[in-house]
């Protein structure tokens, strides 16, 4: 009997070799006999197989029994499988709806390989030239942005940003008309340009390439600032108003520009009215640039005053006109000097400046010219025709007095006379 009180208080001993703090989770299952003073601190260290403890009283090990490691692989193979559990019919109800917009506005989105992974591309990669605002009412606009209260809708609001500007390019709004009209102008015009400065010395010399210089920089840049102002109009007010007074500056800039080679072609053995008629016109340009960089030149109750200063400087050619009709004869005008295309080049931007003026034809319809067919995408299509007649015109001027041969030979044909200018006027004044 006291044999097996021996064995079993050795079993007790045994298997209470492990000794916790007072207060720790584990000491309330310890005999209370091993629960010691506060001051009490135990130890372990492993050594090998065996965990040591350490006390006042001395030293006690406890063997830790090792898993195999095939043990420790076995014991978490039964570990659910979380990916392998199937999502519960009622689950699928509280999925979250998905803004493909939102998503469309990320980049780099990898998509697997075939026809549906390039169709996935398309329809999530958002392209550059759509963008992510709506057209508004004339009455949604702010009042610097209400310039034509025909145009009802289709209306670009405030975008704030240069690269929502340009990227407005390629959707449809009631600047859309006005914007790509003078794209395609101003690349045409600059390809011209380059064709006549490829020509080589013989067929047309560097003062004339010059002269003609003077027209395609005015045509190009009136072009430019024109589709610039169309495009980063609605960025801001203050961005919007720098560009409307470079738009007419732009402007005054064709007009100069056209003039100069008509005038000075018309003129070619006449020096003096030639500089006087060219100081003229840049003088009156130099004005319609001052009146355009005036900030109330832009707002929409001056269009009437707009228009009026451009077409009273497009009708000063009707001075050396007058000039040539009384020294050389109309004749002489429609067969030398293409007064015919500059006829027609008169008329088309007058019907022009008359057709934005009175804003036809959206005047008559109001609501149905909102994107195409309004009045300003009919005066940039009437600028483009009027300046190529132009161009066509004053080319075929050049030609004719380039091969006209000596100032003295032409001055003879054209007037019986080979004096030119002031002494040619002073004899013909001199009986009244």
């Amino acid at each position: 009997m006291a044999q097996a009180l021996e064995i079993n208080e050795d079993k007790k001993s045994e298997k209470s070799t492990r000794s916790f703090k007072k207060g720790h989770r584990r000491a309330q299952s310890m005999p209370s006999h091993y629960i010691g003073k506060q001051s009490q601190r135990y130890t372990r260290n492993q050594e090998n197989d065996k965990t040591k403890v350490s006390d006042k009283n001395g030293d006690k090990t406890h063997r830790h029994v090792q898993l195999p490691a095939s043990n420790q692989r076995s014991c978490c193979q039964n570990r659910p499988d979380f990916d392998a559990i199937e999502v519960m019919e009622d689950d699928k109800d509280f999925e979250v709806p998905i803004n493909e917009e939102e998503m469309m506005q990320f980049e780099g989105i990898e998509h697997s390989e075939g026809e549906e992974g390039n169709t996935d591309v398309h329809k999530r990669h958002k392209r550059f030239w759509q963008v992510n605002w709506k057209g508004v009412h004339f009455t949604g606009l702010p009042a610097w942005l209400q310039d034509n209260e025909f145009l009802h809708s289709g209306h670009r609001p405030e975008l704030g940003t240069f690269s929502s500007c340009f990227k407005s390019i390629f959707s449809l709004h009631t600047e859309t008309g006005n914007i790509w009209t003078h794209i395609y102008g101003c690349v045409a015009f600059t390809g011209a340009f380059v064709w006549l400065l490829s020509r080589p010395a013989n067929v047309m010399a560097w003062p004339d390439k010059l002269i003609f210089s003077a027209f395609f920089v005015g045509a190009i840049l009136c072009m430019g600032l024109s589709f610039s102002f169309h495009t980063v109009q609605c960025h801001s007010e203050n961005v919007g108003r720098l560009f409307s007074k470079l738009d007419y500056s732009g402007i005054s800039l064709l007009i100069i520009g056209s003039f100069v080679p008509w005038i000075y072609y018309a003129f070619y053995c006449r020096a003096f009215a030639m500089s006087f008629y060219i100081g003229m016109i840049v003088v009156l340009g130099i004005a319609a640039v001052v009146v355009s960089l005036w900030d109330k030149f832009a707002q929409p109750k001056f269009r009437p005053l707009r228009g009026g200063v451009f077409l009273a400087m497009g009708l000063s050619s009707i001075v050396p006109a007058l000039h040539l009709a009384l020294t050389d004869g109309f004749k002489w005008m429609f067969d030398y000097a293409s007064f015919h295309w500059l006829l027609l080049m008169g008329f088309l931007y007058i019907t022009g400046a008359a057709v934005y003026m009175v804003r036809f034809p959206e005047r008559c319809c109001p609501g149905k010219c909102d994107i195409m067919c309004h009045s300003h995408q009919l005066f940039h299509i009437f600028v483009i025709l009027a300046a190529a007649v132009h161009y066509h015109g004053i080319l075929e001027i050049a030609m004719k007095r380039l091969e006209g041969g000596s100032c003295s030979e032409q001055l003879i044909e054209q007037s019986g006379t080979d004096k030119a200018d002031i002494q040619w006027i002073d004899e013909q004044l001199r009986p009244y």
